[in-house]
């Protein structure tokens, strides 16, 4: 399109804003429907890369939402939400680029015995983030589309039967090197229950099967494809009874895993678990026990991993694995506002030809102490725990709440600390610890301050090196329309590389992509309503980040800075906002050599309306 015409176009579509129609919903042919929005017309311009060229003009956007039924909603009702050029600059989209998309919905005879569904979308040019644990992590700019279909039959004194296929693609570009990420996942469910003679049965089939494509985002590693698929076959039973209810069930799971890239090969498994469960009420004290058997845990586990996006397990371990899990434990209120809980569980492992055992018991008080403390609410336990070679000694496990107001000053507190066990592959103990706290005070009608801070750490008892720990604090303050406030995080730790990023390290088993990590973040945001009807908002954020690849990663690494600063006006006059926007983004990542930082700045000022067409 031509640049004379497109300012004709512009100044065409300006003038919409003095006269959309307010109109309720249409009818046409059977058709009724309404539509909403907003539209926005302004002045954009952008700077790409450091010291690279420019670009500026006019501007279109808005967003609409589409929502209506054919005859009646019970035989077709249908929904849509575009929306156009939407950035942190112009709008509140979280996005950091001129994102645009569509998502839509169809329900068919939802008012039958056989409802059916439809579901699709798709966005371009989107802002995500390449996850670091604990902190903030580093932009991505992708894309991704979806679509869904599903139906059932829903037939008196019969088996309900639901069917349904999805499918989701995407892909991202880590800002600041040529890292690509793309995964595609296609699910195929079948589901169906029946009641019969006061006993609720239930089965089901689930194909998964997944793509992926992991870039290396270190120094000297190498991209990772994926190729997994994964069968899961299910039936289950429960009923209740006068004084309880039990339930049993069985489960089949297969998958196949093929990988290329630093270390290639291929898995596939099986894996079949039976479980069931009671409760029941004895001489009024309540009861539940559970019993579940795995007949393949390496299966089981590498399953799981790989469900996870984690590829290349490491493990030196025999193919025959087996466990045996069975548990006990009531729970009584002995006091108005005192409970205690008791349990004892027993598991059984055999891996590799050796066989492991280990016995659990313990108690837990929980309470809330009234009058005396008010706002203090505590659980206290201890958990015993014994293997074949004797006692392994007693763990404590506590909650602590407390909430206070003394003198204006609104004070609230937290604690917990736990042991528990790690049953997948081997038996492991791991250890949680978390802590946090808030202080908020009033000084006038209108002017509050605000602080909370917090953090935790989890490790595994036996084995060192595979454990975590962030911190993070939070402080605003509030006065007359005004407000500013900072925000700061730190955390390290084991990860593994999966297409969204780092993840902790699930349990003590060594993954071909384990990655240390370290993150620093901090920001700080102003807002504030100068004059009535306006609004300014202004923040800065900045993140640093190194990872140390370990294993096949041959020691590689990367140190990553990103910084970011936004500042929106809005300020609204008739039925109109005046919008005006500015953006500055920049990432530096030390791996990707050669590659100069992504740089984003970008400013906008127009007009936008919401409107009802119709």
């Amino acid at each position: 399109m031509g640049r004379r015409y497109k300012i004709l176009l512009i100044c065409a579509f300006s003038q919409m804003f003095w006269a959309l129609p307010a109109a309720a919903q249409v009818e046409f042919k059977g058709v009724t429907a309404s539509m909403s929005g907003s539209v926005a017309a302004g002045y954009s311009g952008d700077l790409s890369g450091e010291g690279g060229g420019s670009d500026h003009g006019m501007v279109l956007g808005g967003a609409g939402a589409l929502q209506g039924s054919f005859y009646n909603p019970n035989f077709i009702s249908f929904s849509a939400t575009p929306y156009y050029n939407r950035s942190q600059s112009n709008s509140d989209s979280q996005s950091i680029f001129d994102s645009s998309g569509y998502s839509g919905n169809i329900n068919i005879f939802s008012g039958s015995r056989f409802p059916g569904n439809i579901s699709f979308g798709q966005d371009y040019n989107t802002s995500g983030l390449y996850g670091i644990p604990g902190t903030i992590g580093l932009t991505t700019k992708g894309s991704n589309r979806v679509f869904g279909i599903g139906w059932s039959a829903l037939l008196p004194d019969l088996p309900s039967l639901s069917v349904g296929y999805s499918r989701g693609s995407g892909s991202s570009s880590l800002l600041g090197s040529e890292a690509e990420n793309s995964a595609t996942t296609d699910t195929f469910t079948l589901r169906s229950g029946y009641k019969v003679k006061g006993m609720g049965l239930t089965a089901s089939f689930i194909h998964e099967g997944v793509d992926s494509n992991t870039a290396a985002i270190l120094e000297g590693g190498s991209a990772q494809n994926s190729n997994t698929s994964s069968n899961t076959y299910q039936i289950s039973g429960s009923r209740g009874f006068y004084n309880g209810g039990f339930g049993v069930g069985f489960s089949r799971s297969t998958y196949s895993d093929a990988y290329t890239g630093e270390a290639s090969g291929s898995s596939h498994g099986a894996t079949d678990s039976l479980y069931g469960s009671l409760g029941i009420k004895l001489w009024k004290v309540p009861l539940s026990a559970s019993v579940a058997y795995t007949d393949n845990l390496e299966g089981n586990f590498e399953e799981q991993l790989l469900s996870d996006g984690v590829m290349q397990m490491q493990t030196n371990l025999s193919p025959v694995s087996h466990s045996l899990l069975m548990s006990l434990s009531s729970s009584d209120r002995i006091l108005p506002h005192m409970f205690v809980t008791g349990f004892v569980s027993r598991q059984e492992e055999y891996i590799a030809g050796t066989s492991a055992g280990l016995t659990q018991f313990g108690a837990n008080v929980s309470g809330n102490f009234g009058e005396r403390l008010k706002g203090l609410t505590a659980t206290v336990g201890v958990i015993d725990s014994a293997n074949q070679e004797g006692n392994e000694g007693a763990s404590l496990v506590a909650n602590v709440n407390y909430r206070h107001n003394l003198y204006g000053w609104e004070f609230e507190g937290n604690f917990g600390y736990d042991q528990s066990v790690q049953t997948l592959l081997a038996i492991y103990q791991t250890s949680t610890l978390y802590y946090g706290g808030a202080l908020r005070h009033k000084f006038a009608r209108r002017v509050f301050w605000n602080v909370a801070g917090g953090g935790g750490r989890s490790a595994f008892v036996q084995v060192a090196g595979n454990s975590s720990h962030s911190e993070s604090v939070t402080t605003s303050f509030t006065a007359y329309g005004y407000s500013a406030g900072g925000n700061y995080s730190k955390s390290e730790g084991t990860s593994v590389i999966t297409p969204t990023g780092l993840v902790t390290v699930p349990v003590p088993i060594v993954s071909n992509n384990t990655v240390l990590f370290n993150g620093i973040g901090r920001g700080l945001t102003v807002a504030g309503s100068p004059v009535r009807r306006m609004s300014i908002t202004a923040s800065f954020s900045q993140a640093f980040s190194n990872t140390l690849g370990l294993n096949n990663t041959n020691g590689a690494s990367s140190t990553n800075k990103t910084s970011q600063l936004n500042g929106y006006l809005t300020y609204q006059f008739r039925r109109m906002y005046f919008n005006a926007g500015v953006l500055q983004f920049r990432q530096d990542i030390s791996a990707a050599a050669g590659i100069p930082p992504s740089v984003v700045t970008s400013y906008y000022f127009g007009i936008s309306r919401w409107f009802k067409a119709f």
